[in-house]
Parts: structure tokens; C-alpha cells; sequence
């Protein structure tokens, strides 16, 4: 525990919690187990089990990426997204734990990497991009999405997984994001940074998803499109959304590909 105390966790209210949480979850430890033997992937309501489950694997994280020579700074700078997730759960329901543990149940298993700006993994290409696999790329929050810095993150996951996952050779990066939105020219200027990271992507087949994830992103996750009215208006993003969206106009998620040797 003393690695994810000390070097992931940035709570302190849970950091002092967790030793007494551990005791009246128990079966917290058998359930990392279940993962770590059998690779086991158990569907846990958000709140402090999933928690105190990543809290056990995160030992398992290390030694895992340590074993193919991945730095030690690269796994605590993608464990650390942990914390995002405390603080949403936190903003749904006031309480503390945590939410979507399947999806960081990829950082604790060694297979999602934070490279700089953005996150990254091995997974099937996606329709119309080349390739069997791809390197798929996530963007977590917590800063601006600076074009620059994002140049730099596909620069270190192109070296990154050719040295550490050389067996899959992907030939393009994908992304499935609300941020990659062709919709965003129409309500931001081309110098804006949502605009120049989506113009790095070729768009390819995505279905729409009612503009739900840009409305939660931007907005609040427990928004939602008959909430609109009320919605904040504090930064530029927000109030051009809004007025793009109550005035009958979409911002869907969308997917793009990009070629691993794209030059810019």
C-alpha cells in the first residue's frame, strides 16, 4: 500500500481513511486477487470497493511495467489519473471513492500509458483507419488540450510502444472523442486549441451520440440536454456550446485516425 499512499494517492482525507476502509472491505483483497491470477474483470458499483480493489493492484501496476522496462515515472504519472476520477465521483454524490473501474483497471494492468499530454493504448484499429492494431489515444482531464504538447505525447507513444510493444506494429493512432467533433469549426475559431487538435485527425465512421458527451464534458457530468437552459457559462467553450446547441445544432462524439508518421 505504501507505494499507492505515497506516491499515487493525492487525497488526503482518503489517504488517512484507506487503512480502515481496507478492514471493512475485505473482500477488496480477493477480489485483486481474482483479477491478478485470472485476469478477472468485475462489474463494482462506484464508491470506495473499487477504490481499495486499484489499491491493491497498484503493487501489481509496477512490478508489471518495471518487468518490460517501462520507467518508474511513466507508471506513476498514469496511476495517478486515479484522482480525476476520486474527484468526479466526488462531484456526483459528495462522498469519496471512485468511479469507472473497468476502464482504470487498464492502468492498473499495465496496458494504458500517460505519455505527456495524453493517454495511450494497444487496441484493434478502428473502421477505415490501417492496420490491425492501433494505438489508441485518451485524453484525460485536468489541462488544456495545448496542440503542441499533443504533437510531443504521439511523438513519445510512437517510440514508446514500438520499444515496449514492438509484437503489435501499429501503423496509426485512433481516438473516439467529443473533442474530435468536425462541429467544433462551426462555434470556434481555428486558432483554438479543440479546433487544432480535431484538424490533426482524419474523421472516420463513428455513430452519434446526441451531443451527450460533449454536454457532460463541458458542462457537468450529471448534465444533460433538457438541462441546458441552466447550463454555466464561464468559459468561452461553454457559452458557444450552449447557444450552438439551443439553437438546434449537434456537437456528436466522432472518431479519427492518425498515421503514426504524420508530419505537421
Amino acid at each position: 500500500m505504501e507505494f499507492f499512499l505515497n506516491e499515487i494517492l493525492e487525497n488526503e482525507e482518503i489517504k488517512k481513511q484507506l487503512p480502515a476502509e481496507r478492514e471493512k472491505y475485505p473482500e477488496a483483497a480477493e477480489i485483486a486477487a481474482d483479477i491478478r491470477a485470472n485476469g478477472a474483470r468485475p462489474k463494482l458499483a462506484p464508491g470506495m470497493l473499487p477504490l481499495l480493489v486499484l489499491s491493491h493492484l497498484a503493487d501489481d501496476a509496477l512490478r508489471i511495467n518495471e518487468e518490460k522496462g517501462v520507467p518508474r515515472e511513466i507508471t506513476v504519472a498514469t496511476l495517478k489519473d486515479i484522482n480525476i476520477w476520486i474527484e468526479n465521483h466526488r462531484q456526483l454524490t459528495g462522498e469519496n471513492g471512485v468511479m469507472e473501474f473497468l476502464w482504470l483497471l487498464h492502468h492498473f494492468r499495465g496496458d494504458l500509458f500517460r505519455l505527456g499530454r495524453l493517454q495511450f493504448r494497444i487496441a484493434k484499429s478502428i473502421p477505415g483507419a490501417p492496420g490491425e492494431y492501433a494505438i489508441e489515444t485518451h485524453i484525460p482531464q485536468g489541462s488544456p488540450l495545448n496542440a503542441e504538447e499533443c504533437l510531443a505525447s504521439f511523438a513519445m507513444a510512437r517510440d514508446f510502444f514500438a520499444r515496449y510493444f514492438p509484437q503489435y506494429a501499429p501503423k496509426c493512432f485512433t481516438c473516439h472523442s467529443w473533442l474530435l467533433s468536425p462541429d467544433f469549426a462551426k462555434i470556434l475559431d481555428e486558432e483554438s486549441n479543440i479546433v487544432r487538435f480535431m484538424r490533426l485527425w482524419i474523421q472516420a465512421p463513428c455513430k452519434p451520440d446526441d451531443s451527450r458527451q460533449a454536454i457532460q464534458r463541458a458542462f457537468g457530468l450529471n448534465f444533460s440536454r433538457e438541462q441546458l437552459e441552466n447550463a454555466p457559462e464561464n468559459t468561452r467553450l461553454q457559452r458557444a456550446l450552449k447557444a450552438h446547441l439551443l439553437s438546434g445544432g449537434a456537437l456528436n462524439a466522432a472518431a479519427g485516425y492518425r498515421l503514426l508518421d504524420a508530419g505537421e
